[in-house]
C-alpha cells in the first residue's frame, strides 16, 4: 500500500514537472540573447520554470515541431511561409515581438559589389541588376519592393536570385550578382572584408523605418499555451526581463560587456570585435508588437500572390502573455 502510495506521489511530481518543461528553439543568433539571459540569470528557474534549448538551424525547421507542440516557444522571422502556416490553421500564435528594423538600429541591408561603386550609387541605379535573396518568397524581397518604389521601380526592373545567406559573399565575389539583402552580422563582416559596401540598410527606406519593421516575433504552440497559461505567462515575465537587459547593452548600458561575453559563448558568432561595429537588432522592452507592420506584410504578400488569403493581424496575436508580465514588471522606460 505504501508502495502504490508512493508511486503515485511520484507521478504526480513528475507530471507536475513536466507541466513545468518549456522546450524553447536555439537559433544561436545573437536576438536570442532573451533566453540566455533568462537561463544564465535563473529568471525562468525563479518562476518554478525547467526551460530547455533546443538546437535548430533555422526558424524555419523548428515550425513543423512547434505545431506539433514538441517545442512550445519559436522566435524567428516573418516571412510567408509563417502566414501561409496561419492559413493552415497551425496551432500557433504570435504573442510578443523578436527583431524589428528601424531608422536607429536595422540588420537587415542592401550590400553592392565593390567594382559597382561608382556605378551603383543610388537605388534607381539597380535597375537591371543582378539581386540576391535569401528566397524567391522571403521578406528580403519585401524590403526590395518597398525600397524601389519610390525610385519608380518594381521588382520587374530587377533581376532575383535566390542565394542563402552564408553564400552570399562568394556570390558578390564572383560577381554572380550584383548586389545582395544580407542581414548582420555578414553586412559588417563583407564591409570589413572588402566583400560588399552598404547602400542602404532597411531603416534607410522611408516606409520601413517609422516606427519600424517587425521583422522577426516569438511563438507559442496555443495548445500548449492554453493548457499551461500559468507556465506561459510566467515565460513572458522571464522574457521581457531578458529583452530588457537586451536592450541596455544595445544602448551602451553598463551591462554592454556582460551581454557580448553571454552572446559569445551561445551564438555563433564568436567575434568580440565584429558587437561594436555591427546593429544587433531591437527588441521593444515593453513587448510591443508592431501590428500595422505585419498587416502590411501580409497584405502585401497576398497581393504577390506568396500566401494563399490576406489573414487579420488580430487573429494572429495574442497579447495576454505580455500584458501579464507588464502587469508584474511595470514599463520600461
Amino acid at each position: 500500500m505504501k508502495r502504490m502510495l508512493f508511486v503515485a506521489l511520484l507521478m504526480q511530481v513528475l507530471a507536475a514537472h513536466a507541466q513545468n518543461v518549456v522546450k524553447v528553439a536555439d537559433l544561436g543568433i545573437v536576438p536570442d540573447a532573451p533566453f540566455y539571459v533568462g537561463i544564465e540569470k535563473g529568471y525562468f528557474k525563479e518562476a518554478g520554470l525547467d526551460v530547455q534549448l533546443e538546437k535548430f538551424a533555422s526558424a524555419v525547421t523548428a515550425m513543423a515541431p512547434l505545431s506539433t507542440g514538441d517545442i512550445q516557444v519559436v522566435a524567428g522571422g516573418v516571412s510567408p511561409g509563417l502566414f501561409n502556416a496561419f492559413t493552415r490553421g497551425l496551432p500557433i500564435k504570435i504573442v510578443a515581438p523578436f527583431g524589428r528594423d528601424s531608422a536607429t538600429n536595422s540588420v537587415d541591408a542592401i550590400m553592392v559589389r565593390p567594382d559597382l561603386k561608382s556605378t551603383v550609387k543610388t537605388l534607381a541605379d539597380l535597375k537591371g541588376r543582378k539581386i540576391a535573396v535569401v528566397a524567391a518568397s522571403s521578406a528580403p524581397v519585401y524590403m526590395l519592393a518597398l525600397a524601389l518604389e519610390p525610385e519608380g521601380l518594381t521588382l520587374k526592373d530587377v533581376e532575383i536570385v535566390p542565394i542563402p545567406y552564408p553564400e552570399m559573399g562568394t556570390a558578390l565575389t564572383n560577381k554572380a550578382v550584383d548586389a545582395a539583402i544580407s542581414i548582420e552580422p555578414f553586412v559588417t563582416q563583407y564591409e570589413a572584408r572588402g566583400v560588399a559596401w552598404l547602400l542602404k540598410r532597411a531603416g534607410d527606406i522611408p516606409r520601413l523605418a517609422n516606427p519600424g519593421w517587425q521583422v522577426a516575433v516569438v511563438l507559442y504552440n496555443e495548445d500548449w499555451a492554453q493548457k499551461n497559461p500559468r507556465v506561459a505567462s510566467d515565460f513572458m515575465v522571464a522574457y521581457i526581463k531578458g529583452a530588457r537587459e537586451f536592450v541596455s547593452a544595445i544602448n551602451g548600458g553598463p551591462n554592454r560587456a556582460e551581454m557580448i561575453d553571454l552572446l559569445t559563448r551561445n551564438t555563433r558568432l564568436k567575434d568580440r570585435a565584429i558587437y561594436d561595429k555591427m546593429h544587433w537588432g531591437y527588441i521593444d522592452p515593453n513587448g510591443v508588437i508592431l501590428k500595422d507592420s505585419l498587416q502590411n506584410q501580409i497584405d502585401w504578400y497576398a497581393q504577390q500572390g506568396m500566401i494563399s488569403r490576406r489573414i487579420d493581424v488580430d487573429s494572429i496575436v495574442d497579447e495576454r502573455y505580455v500584458k501579464f508580465a507588464l502587469d508584474k514588471l511595470g514599463a520600461a522606460r
